[in-house]
């Protein structure tokens, strides 16, 4: 379950906006990726590896609200207040939590973009294939080892939808995230971002605001 917790927490990071600028040849490929979140809501459709552990889910982001959905976790934020489901064959629980701004980065590749340059530095990597189709690299590393991510690798196809994320952790840990689909320019009901009591029961509930 935490390491199901921990690969959404740095998945949510990069779904926010940046302001549209040329600095450099790294923050005009970044800010064509992220312009994609920046109207409308957005589905992303991934796969996990780490080390042998496997993991697909969904990702739907509209606005600061989202939902996370995997085999072992779901996630809702309204803007607001934060259900987070744990499950598995036997028992299930429910957290519920009001993040800050702060953790709400922390939680959430696609909201690390927004600020990323206030922790890390940005270059161009080297042009790659991922699926035989060529993408862009971009790195970024963290200025300091306080950071969640000692780095991460994104890669971008030539329209701006990323095809890959490589996150590398300080205790060596690194995964691999394949984007299968991405979908924008979406429009959400509101209820999709709100936990049901009647369509998910939890065995328990902590309240953690």
């Amino acid at each position: 379950m935490r390491r199901t917790q921990s690969i959404f927490f740095t998945l949510l990071l990069l779904c926010s906006t940046l302001p549209l600028s040329a600095q450099g040849t790294a923050e005009v490929w970044i800010n064509k990726a992220v312009s994609l979140f920046q109207n409308k809501g957005s589905e992303v459709v991934f796969r996990i590896d780490e080390e042998g552990y496997h993991i697909s889910g969904k990702l739907l982001m509209e606005g600061n609200n989202y939902h996370f959905d995997t085999e072992e976790m779901k996630v809702w934020f309204d803007g607001t207040t934060q259900w987070t489901m744990q499950y598995d064959d036997e028992y299930c629980e429910l957290y519920i939590s009001n993040p800050t701004p702060e953790d709400q980065q922390s939680i959430n590749p696609y909201l690390l973009l927004k600020n990323y340059k206030e922790h890390f530095t940005a270059r161009d990597g080297s042009e790659k294939l991922i699926s035989g189709k060529p993408v862009h690299e971009v790195i970024l590393t963290a200025k300091d080892d306080q950071q969640e991510l000692s780095s991460l690798h994104v890669y971008i196809k030539s329209d701006g939808h990323i095809a890959a994320l490589l996150l590398n952790f300080p205790d060596d840990r690194e995964y691999k995230i394949d984007v299968r689909s991405m979908r924008s320019g979406l429009t959400f009901p509101k209820n999709t971002f709100t936990y049901s009591e009647k369509s998910f029961p939890a065995d328990e509930v902590i309240d953690m605001r």
